[in-house]
């Protein structure tokens, strides 16, 4: 688990795994390691960063809204219509996905998703104070990342797509859907519709 400081707080890049297919869990364990004024960046094991620069981006992003919820990234397979990103290569071609993520770094804005439905956790970055305030993540599988982002909800705090990072997503591409089999997070409200937002600032 490598780390980078910013301004007195650390940011570690995690990506826990669960033999007994309960990530909540594994997320919980985790985050508990973290000093208090600490930032995780969670990532699934079928995700990749598609540049050099997310790392700093989501350091940027932190700098910028300290008091945030979370961030999320742009992706390309994801139930979320907003969270995918529009152009993105529809293959897994990476060399193709690579190039697209470069083309979307010069995208500066952070998009409003605080009152959606829930983002998918392909990679998120969130503070130990928020997942605190949240009440940590739900037991199980499936939904464990929405579960984290109604809790921000419910904490009143704020939660941004960060436009200009985009990371591939193989999601079980030509293979079973591991969610299917495994226990979910209890009651979640992330299906129906919903609207688009709409609501952008930008960085510096």
């Amino acid at each position: 688990m490598g780390e980078g400081a910013l301004d007195g707080r650390l940011i570690y890049p995690m990506v826990p795994y669960d033999l007994d297919r309960n990530l909540g869990a594994a997320y919980n364990r985790h985050m508990d390691l973290l000093p208090p004024d600490a930032w995780a960046i969670f990532m699934d094991h079928d995700a990749m960063p598609t540049t050099p620069k997310w790392f700093p981006q989501f350091a940027e992003c932190i700098a910028f809204a300290p008091d945030a919820g979370a961030f999320a990234v742009t992706t390309n397979r994801i139930a979320s219509m907003w969270q995918r990103a529009a152009g993105a290569p529809e293959n897994d071609d990476v060399a193709a996905h690579r190039r697209f993520g470069h083309s979307v770094m010069a995208r500066r804005t952070l998009l409003d998703i605080s009152q959606t439905k829930g983002f998918g956790g392909v990679a998120f970055a969130v503070s130990k104070s928020a997942w605190e305030a949240a009440g940590g993540f739900a037991h199980g599988l499936g939904c464990v990342d929405h579960s984290l982002f109604f809790g921000l909800q419910r904490a009143g705090l704020r939660v941004w797509l960060v436009e200009g990072i985009y990371f591939y997503h193989w999601r079980h591409r030509d293979e079973p859907d591991p969610t299917q089999s495994a226990p979910k997070a209890p009651n979640c409200p992330c299906r129906g519709a919903e609207t688009q937002p709409t609501f952008r600032v930008r960085l510096p």
